[in-house]
């Protein structure tokens, strides 16, 4: 693969051409040091084969700390855990560079008590706030603060720096003309926009010589209306690449989220055109990002130079040995990034987790094998069993998988039948073929009771048996058009005419996308005030989107009163009823935990577990978690 070929990033050397981004992660001390939980966290991506590691979003001043657990390079106290960090990403063969930023106006007081500030007085669309405008004073004073965090990584023994300047942060807000309305040398047109870039790459060749490689990155597109074109940025690369190293081409900013991290509905590869477009203007390298969450992709871009190196992000927060596994043809035993954003729904509020990978932010602990294996029943083969399972044995316990279904998946199985899910279905593939691979025993179309579980003498029974539909709080004058929408999904029922889906959630939504699919007219009836209520709000605007252009209709504030023999009766916002005609009426109206089995299992000499949607109906996260924590506390 080309993907492994060593490649010169200035005067390094890496070994391969791929580049972990920097990805916000908050596992930092709150004091904005380097914790053991965040050390350990980059010497695991370093140790799984990538070329570079770009350490997350690090603070160039006290006033640019946006969330607790940011990292911070203003000053000296700063530089023996970011020491010990840079050694410990270079002690696994990888690169070492460290990204500086500051937030401006994209940073809320309430978190850290820092004010926003930017070129304009002009609030960002998602923060609000009213941003100080800067002063030419204090630009310069911001400036020297980049520099003097590029001088103290060298220092401490960072191989490169990259400066923000995408996503809507301080430096990408000068370069905007959507954010910067300046008219003096700060802004005005393009040349003076680039200034205050230009200096910060001036200052730090000044100070570190011609060699010290310099990775700019920038949003190539900033997705709203008045902010960046690619053909403006196109034009621009001549005004600020003197200096710089590479580029490093995102897109977006904080109102056009989804094109920072893109949700699975975003295809995979979607920013590499504009990385292609930009790599047309320069003779620089080029570093592309989004949704590069399969080798093949991987290496088809740098086979077809669309780009010099690619990033490969949350697929590296999911299995952090993806290079490592790509390099030896280990393609399904790579964890896939479902594209689910779980990883940043939390930012700001807690530190980010991984909806697949539960030992991300873990990798500081042990988990060693067991010094006594037990013998572990695990019932039910959802996400949290086959997770348990699969931790279990590896751990070295003594494992049998029992499934009353005819196949491994539980709720994977439904998840993934929409045509937008298909990196469910690349989670499913990826979970059984690890029960394959892990020798697990597994028994399918196995019907469990306190009986058969006796059967097996366990030291321990793990229930994962999922959940069932939850009671409903209207009658229903004739069921035999009525289907629980699990069942659409599972036994993926073609249906048509006129479809009333009860229930906005994540499952109601996923089978209004299936039957639409199809050529049914849906009408989806949510009693919330919003649909995808607990879904990444990137995840829900991209899903409300695309739903609304099937044709899909969306009905909030809509509780449903009964479901005649032809239609449904729901009350609306002002408790006015209402009715709409169904051929069909598909419920989707909440899960409770099947947990019947729990209570017959009471007084027996094995410990009996319960884990995931059999404990409280949540979401693949949760399910994962806790079939790991199961699997480790045995």
């Amino acid at each position: 693969m080309k993907l492994f070929e060593n490649a010169v990033l200035g005067p390094l050397i890496l070994r391969n051409r791929i580049v972990m981004p920097p990805m916000a992660t908050l596992f930092g001390n709150f004091d904005g040091t380097v914790s053991p939980r965040l050390l350990a966290y980059y010497a695991k991506r370093a140790s799984g084969g990538a070329g570079m590691i770009i350490v997350e979003n690090t603070a160039i001043h006290p006033g640019g700390v946006n969330y607790p657990g940011t990292l911070e390079i203003h000053n000296p106290g700063f530089e023996p855990g970011l020491a010990n960090l840079a050694l410990a990403i270079k002690s696994q063969g990888a690169a070492a560079a460290i990204q500086l930023f500051h937030p401006g106006r994209q940073i809320h007081p309430k978190y850290r008590g820092n004010y926003p500030i930017a070129p304009s007085a002009i609030p960002c669309p998602v923060m609000g706030g009213s941003p100080k405008e800067l002063n030419p004073e204090e630009i310069s004073g911001l400036v020297r603060c980049f520099v003097e965090g590029a001088v103290r990584a060298k220092e401490v023994g960072f191989d490169a720096v990259e400066i923000h300047a995408a996503h809507g942060y301080l430096a990408a807000q000068f370069l905007s003309p959507f954010a910067n309305q300046r008219q003096d040398r700060y802004g005005g047109d393009p040349a003076r926009r680039a200034r205050f870039v230009k200096e910060i790459i001036k200052g730090i060749r000044e100070k570190l010589g011609d060699s010290f490689p310099i990775i700019l990155r920038i949003s190539a597109e900033e997705k709203i209306a008045g902010g960046l074109t690619i053909d403006q940025t196109r034009e621009m690369i001549p005004l600020v690449q003197e200096g710089v190293t590479a580029l490093h081409i995102s897109a977006g900013c904080y109102p056009s989220m989804e094109w920072v991290v893109q949700p699975y509905l975003q295809p995979r590869g979607c920013l590499v055109d504009l990385a292609r477009a930009i790599g047309e203007v320069t003779d620089l390298p080029i570093l592309t990002v989004g949704r590069i969450n399969d080798p093949h992709l991987a290496n088809s871009i740098i086979e077809q130079g669309a780009a010099d190196f690619v990033s490969i992000g949350r697929a590296l927060i999911a299995d952090p040995d993806f290079p490592n596994k790509t390099r030896e043809g280990k393609f399904s035993q790579i964890r896939p990034c479902i594209g689910c954003n779980v990883c940043i729904e939390a930012v700001g509020v807690n530190q980010t987790r991984c909806a697949v990978n539960p030992e991300m932010g873990r990798e500081h602990e042990t988990f060693a094998p067991a010094a006594n294996p037990k013998t572990v029943l695990v019932v039910g083969s959802g996400p949290a069993g086959m997770e348990a399972a699969i931790r279990a044995q590896a751990l070295g316990h003594r494992v049998r998988l029992l499934e009353a279904g005819e196949a491994l998946g539980g709720q994977l199985s439904a998840a993934g039948v929409p045509a937008s899910k298909a990196e469910i279905r690349r989670l499913l593939d990826y979970y059984r073929a690890a029960i394959l691979q892990a020798g697990i025993t597994v028994s399918l179309s196995k019907r469990v009771d306190p009986d058969t579980i006796k059967e097996f003498a366990p030291d321990y029974v793990i229930l994962a048996l999922g959940a069932v539909p939850a009671d409903l709080g209207f009658g229903i004058e004739d069921s035999t058009k009525v289907l629980q929408a699990i069942v659409v999904l599972k036994e993926e029922r073609k249906l048509s005419g006129n479809i009333v889906i009860i229930g906005g959630g994540p499952v109601g939504l996923d089978t209004a996308e299936y039957l639409a699919d199809q050529g049914a007219t849906i009408t989806v009836l949510e009693m919330q005030k919003r649909v995808g209520g607990t879904l990444e709000w990137n995840v829900r605007k991209m899903k409300i989107k695309s739903l609304q252009e099937k044709g899909i209709s969306l009905r909030v504030s809509a509780k449903v009163v009964r479901v005649g023999l032809d239609r449904v009766v729901y009350t609306d916002s002002k408790g006015m009823e209402n009715t709409i005609k169904a051929d069909f009426v598909v419920l989707a109206t909440g899960l409770k935990p099947a947990n019947q089995l729990e209570g017959q299992l009471k007084n027996q000499r094995f410990k009996v577990i319960v884990i995931g949607d059999g404990k409280e109906p949540r979401g693949f996260a949760e399910a994962i978690a806790e079939g790991f924590e199961a699997a480790v506390q045995l």
